[in-house]
């Protein structure tokens, strides 16, 4: 027994897409679609692959689970790379992604600004941190140290105190900690 029409129609529902939508990104008619929902017909090979590999599930999982919510539960979640739709909310890192950090950095900047006396000026250093916040969800997603933006933190510290403390000079030489770093990264890396 397949279960492959009741999966397509929960995973293509869980995607917030139409019939239509779904239809043209895959390039067949509605009407096949609506078809292969209701077991009438099956897709070829090429489009099986092309509808796993859609919704982030094995072919195995999109023909034979009777649960395929369970088995996106399960998971790490799918995403629709090609189309940047995310088909379910992923749990754990990926969340934090959701995140809308340069929002919450533009409001945490604005009430400094409003707030304090040197907000407006040392305030914008925090917009050095965005790339920061993004790199080390990537780094620990990956586990990998060399994937953090290291110098951009560096200069994030530089900026800050900098500013604050008005140690330019003597602070530059963090930045001679960057190679330092990327070699004990690369290091734990390759273990």
């Amino acid at each position: 027994m397949t279960y492959f029409g009741d999966n397509l129609y929960t995973l293509r529902k869980r995607a917030g897409m139409s019939q239509e939508e779904f239809a043209e990104r895959l390039g067949v008619s509605r009407q096949a679609v609506s078809k292969w929902e209701r077991c009438e017909a099956y897709p070829d090979t090429e489009n099986l692959i092309a509808i796993a590999k859609l919704f982030g599930v094995s072919l195995d999982e999109l023909v034979n689970s009777p649960d395929i919510e369970s088995v996106l539960d399960s998971n790490d979640g799918a995403r629709d790379d090609r189309y940047g739709k995310v088909v379910k909310v992923k749990r754990g890192i990926p969340l934090l992604y959701a995140i809308p950090y340069p929002i919450i950095v533009t409001v945490v900047y604005l009430l400094l600004g409003f707030l304090t006396e040197r907000g407006w000026a040392v305030g914008w250093t925090l917009y050095v941190t965005i790339p920061v916040y993004y790199s080390l969800i990537d780094c620990i997603k990956a586990r990998r140290l060399s994937s953090f933006a290291y110098p951009v933190f560096m200069t994030f510290i530089y900026f800050l105190f900098g500013m604050l403390y008005a140690v330019w000079h003597p602070l530059w030489v963090i930045f001679l900690t960057i190679p330092i770093y990327y070699a004990i990264a690369d290091a734990i890396d390759k273990k």
